[in-house]
């Protein structure tokens, strides 16, 4: 009876201290507060273009640390009380590709000091703009009268320019259209100016806005001492406007011994289709 007695109190010591234990190393879970990002908007100066963007997503510092790259809209928690820095860095797709995510780096940090309280939601409204160092070398926006691309040599076909009250104008009075058809199945273009750009993997970036109802091709023309092109990217049809930012670096700089470039656009006409077109607008060539 008592080695029962012994055996009861035993067994209920460890019942305690394990629940103890349990409380100790369990504490109750934190509340965070929490951020709310619904879109990042971009600022220019007319020495710098229109303000279309395509900004995807958001890379959240808070006290310089990186809480994480959030594909916008987003609301995310954060385990933080009190005054804290927010810094926001405009993210983008490289070249369009949803895997290749990256702060873009022509764009302005956005910062705010900002108070965040356990369960509370703070709703941030970025605007960003482009950095006082960014270079824009080349711009073409077809609001002018004279277009700085010119047609290539052996184009069954120019670059115009498309109008309002057209639908199919993107932004402004009017952009660039090119067709084809089933005789004229070939379409180039270039920048009527050769450009300087940096080398060593320096960032040079293309932005324009575009739609097609073709795949098309974009690149760079290394010369002088030789005239090389390299396609850098091909691009598939949209039946709506979509903007890119077309990486050139890997062109620029794997071209050792050139010292000027051109852009050129590129579409040819496999499908016998009889309708086919390719519109452009805001195009920046940045380094």
């Amino acid at each position: 009876m008592t080695y029962g007695y012994k055996s009861f109190f035993y067994f209920l010591f460890i019942a305690v201290t394990t629940f103890s234990s349990c409380e100790l190393y369990n504490p109750p879970e934190p509340i965070p507060a929490y951020i709310h990002i619904d879109k990042i908007d971009l600022s220019t100066t007319p020495l710098q273009g229109t303000s279309s963007h395509k900004i995807t997503d958001a890379w959240v510092y808070i006290n310089g640390q990186l809480m994480g790259c959030f594909e916008l809209p987003a609301t995310f928690p954060v385990l933080f009380e009190g005054n804290y820095q927010v810094l926001i860095k405009a993210g983008i797709k490289i070249n369009g590709i949803s895997a290749i995510r990256s702060p873009y780096p022509f764009f302005e940090p956005y910062s705010e000091i900002i108070n965040f309280q356990k369960g509370t939601t703070v709703t941030l409204t970025p605007t960003v703009t482009y950095t006082s160092n960014s270079n824009f070398v080349f711009m073409e926006d077809f609001e002018d009268s004279g277009i700085a691309i010119d047609t290539s040599v052996g184009s069954d076909t120019t670059l115009q320019r498309l109008f309002l009250p057209d639908p199919n104008v993107f932004a402004g009075n009017s952009c660039g259209i090119a067709y084809l058809d089933k005789t004229n199945t070939f379409f180039e273009c270039v920048s009527s100016q050769s450009y300087t750009l940096p080398k060593d993997g320096k960032n040079i970036f293309l932005e324009f806005n575009y739609k097609s109802n073709n795949g098309f091709v974009v690149g760079v023309i290394a010369q002088p001492p030789y005239y090389l092109k390299t396609a850098s990217l091909n691009f598939n049809p949209t039946n709506e406007w979509n903007k890119t930012y077309l990486y050139l670096t890997p062109a620029v700089s794997g071209s050792t011994n050139a010292t000027q470039f051109k852009i050129f656009f590129g579409m040819l006409n496999k499908t016998n289709s009889d309708s086919l077109a390719l519109l452009l607008d805001n195009i920046k060539l940045i380094y």
